[in-house]
């Protein structure tokens, strides 16, 4: 009788487990783009650029099996070797659902020069994305400043990760 108590207990704590990390793997999701910053650019002047992304449809299939998709965490790397990412002074990032709806996510000033290839950014995790992330055109644009006009082509990946809460099946 013990042993099947012990079982039953053991059996619900990796259920439970199993299920939460299910959870926890099933509701977040990263987004990536690539930008390049042209060599010779405009330093100490606002600049913009947009990336095509993915819909959460393209990304996890489940456009319908998620909601309050939130951004959880953002981060900018260069992945040129010729400049680490303190040429930038600022950099913003929006999302965009192709049509006007645009909505700044993440942003990071007064970068310092000796920052290496990567920087995490300040992320607003308060503002609902489903709209976006469900339509299908999801757009990512940066503006930024520089310090200096870069000695060659900066390639910049952002990237985004998202959580979300599962849709309950009815």
């Amino acid at each position: 009788m013990k042993k099947m108590i012990i079982s039953s207990i053991f059996a619900t704590v990796v259920l439970v487990s199993c299920s939460t990390v299910s959870s926890i793997i099933q509701n977040t999701f990263p987004f990536n783009t690539n930008f390049v910053i042209a060599e010779k650019s405009s330093p100490n002047t606002q600049l913009t650029t947009v990336g095509l992304g993915n819909s959460i449809n393209q990304i996890t299939g489940t456009t319908n099996k998620v909601q309050n998709i939130k951004l959880s965490n953002a981060t900018a790397t260069v992945t040129s070797n010729e400049q680490s990412i303190g040429i930038f002074k600022s950099i913003e990032v929006y999302l965009s659902d192709g049509s006007g709806n645009e909505i700044l996510v993440a942003s990071r000033e007064d970068i310092s020069n000796n920052i290496g290839t990567s920087l995490a950014l300040d992320i607003d995790n308060t503002v609902n994305l489903d709209a976006i992330m469900k339509s299908g055109n999801v757009q990512e644009k940066i503006v930024y400043e520089l310090k200096s006009s870069p000695v060659a082509d900066i390639k910049l990946k952002t990237s985004l990760q998202f959580s979300s809460e599962a849709i309950p099946n009815n």
